[in-house]
């Protein structure tokens, strides 16, 4: 028996692999000891393997599937099932109408650890749809609008480069797991919170890192007295009926928040802003006033703001990340009480300075928007094949902004 240290578990040194090439060498003509020292494998294993009293290598009864087949179950399993390949290739097996049990599919991920269970992301059908062509052929369009206007040195200077989107904050996040004692029925979590109450975050950030300060959206009609002292003066507030960004409050956003702070911060204008389609980022009010501002508006391409946009793949989660662990610990600090709209400012307050700076540079690299490459953007997102028929929808069928007249 192999020494063990107590409260660790033992694992080999050596893989089946490694025991092949050395059982192969030593049959070559290769000393055992050599082996030993070349492959490094205990030498009682290669005499034990070497021995007629070695049958085979892992416990238990034999597998329904040989070796070779559960490699082509490997590849299978990409586009099908395990069952699928029994009923067109059947033999004796103990499953149910072909089907393999949890038992099954648990040795069948520890033989094969290239297999790992992952929690998939939601994907409209739309953005299903995008192909890499499309992407290039945004950038493309982007780049020579940019230039034809004299405007594309302006991606080199990180600090005049802005991405800005909204996301909801819900004020009662659910845990997933708690402790409790084995064999209990009954396991509540009480809500400190409306369960179904949230509030939207209109957020900016800058290709340099910073954070531009944002503006909550109240799902009210009236603006209480309470909520407004509880929200810091450069930050902006705003009212909707189902607490959702309006045209109305975007252009409030950019004459009252984010332009103050980008005069405060002494940035060198025109900036750029890009942003996805939303109405409320579209409207001809939105457009003129950023142009008598200087911020230049880019929208995204339709359905790939999961690849191009930087708010999304890089700053997003940990803001909500920090938002549920600031929640779970204000909780613990207020046994009694409920979680009000008044509690939502100050909360995002104490968490927004922590997000780390070099996560949103590296967010609007890997989008390929500062500096501005293409090449940067992460395609295997791109679901849509490559296909002549495809190409042929793409040539006739574009549905990229103008944004000469945008």
């Amino acid at each position: 028996m192999p020494k063990v240290t107590v409260g660790k578990k033992y694992s080999k040194a050596y893989t089946e692999e490694d025991v092949d090439k050395a059982l192969q060498a030593i049959k070559n003509g290769m000393g055992k000891k050599t082996a030993v020292n070349k492959f490094n494998i205990p030498r009682a294993t290669l005499q034990f393997r070497l021995s007629n009293l070695f049958v085979k290598t892992r416990p238990g009864p034999d597998t329904v599937l040989t070796d070779a087949e559960e490699k082509e179950v490997v590849k299978w399993i990409i586009s099908g099932l395990a069952k699928v390949y029994l009923d067109e290739n059947p033999r004796p097996n103990n499953f149910i109408d072909n089907t393999p049990g949890d038992g099954w599919y648990k040795l069948f991920l520890k033989r094969h650890p290239e297999l790992s269970i992952r929690t998939s992301e939601a994907v409209t059908s739309a953005s299903s749809k995008l192909s890499e062509k499309q992407i290039r052929n945004w950038f493309k369009q982007v780049e020579e609008y940019l230039k034809e206007n004299d405007l594309f040195n302006i991606l080199s200077d990180p600090s005049r480069v802005y991405n800005g989107d909204e996301t909801n904050f819900i004020l009662c996040p659910k845990n997933t797991k708690v402790i409790a004692l084995r064999g209990t029925k009954n396991v509540y979590e009480v809500d400190h919170a409306q369960s179904k109450s949230c509030v939207t975050v209109m957020f900016t950030f800058s290709a340099d890192g910073e954070t531009t300060p944002p503006m909550i959206i109240y799902p009210l009609k009236r603006m209480r007295p309470e909520i407004q002292k509880s929200v810091p003066s450069e930050w902006g507030i705003g009212l909707s009926d189902n607490g959702w960004m309006k045209a109305e409050l975007f252009i409030q956003y950019i004459q009252n928040v984010l332009h103050p702070a980008l005069m405060k911060r002494n940035i060198t204008f025109p900036v750029i802003l890009f942003l996805d389609g939303h109405k409320s980022h579209t409207t001809l009010q939105l457009t003129q006033l950023c142009q008598n501002l200087g911020i230049i508006l880019i929208a995204l391409y339709p359905n790939a703001t999961r690849i191009l946009q930087p708010a999304d793949v890089a700053a997003f989660r940990p803001i909500k990340v920090m938002w549920r662990k600031a929640v779970l610990e204000w909780r613990t600090d207020n046994l009694t009480k409920s979680l009000l709209k008044t509690d939502v400012a100050p909360i995002l307050e104490k968490l927004l300075p922590k997000l780390n700076k070099t996560t949103l540079k590296n967010g609007f690299k890997a989008c390929g928007l500062c500096p501005f490459n293409p090449d940067q953007v992460d395609y295997t997102k791109c679901l849509m094949p490559s296909k002549p028929v495809q190409e042929m929808l793409d040539d006739n069928c574009s549905t990229s902004l103008n944004y000469q007249t945008f």
